[in-house]
């Protein structure tokens, strides 16, 4: 974990940390951890912005996870009919029931069955416990390096899928815990409206399993000369009217 962490540093730089999550059987397992927020009814983008941005760990459960479709997602509840038929997106996100539907039969969820929800700063370890994902947020450019850092070992391309919608609870942890690989996901409207996503800002999603292999993309493709920030090609002159020229007489 720590050499992930060295490698971001030296590499990508990103402005929040990245938070690790990690699904729970029940609150018995947290022990005697000091959880920061653990009572608040939030959804999942607030839990991961909560340890984002400041640093705190977060806790939620089928009671307390606020948003249906975060809670659907990582498998705290099973989707609802309203969540399955197209109802909580029918008229807003899709012209018609068929549409909204069909746009939901393909949201990645995990099996329901989670008892809780642990998000915390991979920079401020919990004890006894090990992510399961890792989230991001970054700007483009490093969700590039991402990228070319997934790519290093194997090639290929790598290829992005959105609903436009439950963009971190889908993409960012379900899709990434379900298949174990990486995404780069856009932010969705209730992670800018409730939980501090920029108009910049990315999501990268990395399973545990990857972070080794990522760290050693990120070292690698830095070391042969990809670099962020992308370095300018400053021009050895630039075109300036006479008076603002440097003269022999100055």
């Amino acid at each position: 974990m720590q050499s992930f962490l060295d490698a971001l540093r030296d590499t990508i730089t990103p402005i929040t940390p990245p938070v690790a999550v990690r699904r729970l059987n029940d609150a018995s397992e947290l022990g005697t951890l000091k959880v920061r927020v653990r009572t608040e009814h939030i959804t999942v983008c607030q839990q991961i912005a909560y340890s984002r941005h400041y640093g705190w760990s977060t806790w939620c459960d089928r009671q307390t996870s606020h948003c249906v479709l975060g809670a659907a997602c990582v498998g705290l509840i099973p989707p609802p009919a309203r969540v399955l038929d197209g109802t909580v997106n029918c008229g807003v996100y899709q012209q018609d029931q068929a549409a909204a539907s069909a746009m939901q039969q393909q949201m990645p969820r995990l099996p329901v069955g989670t008892g809780g929800l642990l998000t915390w700063p991979l920079t401020r370890p919990l004890a006894g416990m090990e992510p399961e994902a890792v989230v991001l947020y970054v700007n483009s450019a490093q969700a590039m390096r991402f990228v070319q850092a997934f790519l290093y070992r194997d090639g290929g391309e790598f290829v992005s899928r959105s609903s436009g919608d439950a963009g971190v609870c889908s993409r960012g942890v379900a899709q990434v815990i379900r298949d174990q690989a990486p995404t780069v996901e856009i932010p969705c409207m209730g992670d800018r409206r409730f939980a501090l996503a920029q108009d910049h800002e990315m999501i990268v999603g990395i399973p545990a399993s990857w972070l080794q292999r990522t760290t050693e993309g990120l070292l690698a493709t830095h070391k042969a000369g990809i670099r962020y920030p992308i370095p300018f090609q400053i021009p050895s002159s630039c075109q300036l009217t006479p008076e603002f020229v440097t003269s022999a007489t100055d």
